[in-house]
């Protein structure tokens, strides 16, 4: 991702002892954020995903790189990318997606634009499992926020912002804290 909030904020909470685990790396398809992980002394490796090397070649690369080092949990934080069905097979119910909207309302791409041309009077934020169905997996925690005629584009993005970021960090800790019961494609979970 190029957007840094979720990652800033799930890097400040693990720090603050807020999420119990380890971070052992951090894994991108752009060098941005390279700071914000060398702030935290974590490892960051880049899989640039253009033209010249294909997809498929990236995500095996990351899958063996995630079973060398057994990683248990996988959170897009903005991962601006959509997984292939292999990818999130290997990984079932272990991908928390943050989705910039109330799903299953303005799925896919620019949601904060198409909820502004409809005029909603509530915007959200939505982490769910990722599947090989684009933001149709379990959802886990969602969370939303009034706005008004008064708030343009720029608004929703920003007060949306504050969701995504607070809603990923409920989700990721529920997993972490074992509290998730998955059923078909419902969540349940339990209250701390």
């Amino acid at each position: 991702s190029k957007y840094d909030h979720c990652l800033w904020e799930l890097l400040l909470r693990h720090r603050a002892g807020e999420l119990t685990c380890d971070i052992p790396v951090i894994i991108s398809n752009h060098e941005d954020l390279r700071p914000v992980a060398e702030t935290f002394d974590i490892p960051y490796l880049v899989f640039p995903m253009n033209q010249e090397t294909p997809k498929s070649d990236q995500e095996q690369k990351q899958m063996e790189l995630l079973g060398e080092r057994n990683i248990d949990l996988l959170v897009l934080a903005r991962y601006m990318q959509v997984l292939s069905p292999t990818f999130c097979n290997s990984f079932h119910n272990r991908i928390i997606n943050i989705h910039h909207s109330f799903l299953p309302a303005f799925m896919g791409g620019m949601p904060y634009h198409r909820a502004h041309e409809r005029g909603v009077k509530l915007i959200g934020a939505t982490a769910h499992y990722a599947t090989m169905d684009l933001d149709q997996g379990p959802i886990v925690e969602q969370d939303i926020m009034r706005v008004s005629h008064r708030d343009d584009v720029r608004d929703l993005i920003r007060k949306g912002r504050t969701l995504e970021k607070n809603v990923l960090v409920s989700a990721v800790k529920a997993h972490l804290e074992d509290r998730i019961i998955v059923h078909r494609n419902k969540c349940i979970v339990f209250a701390e």
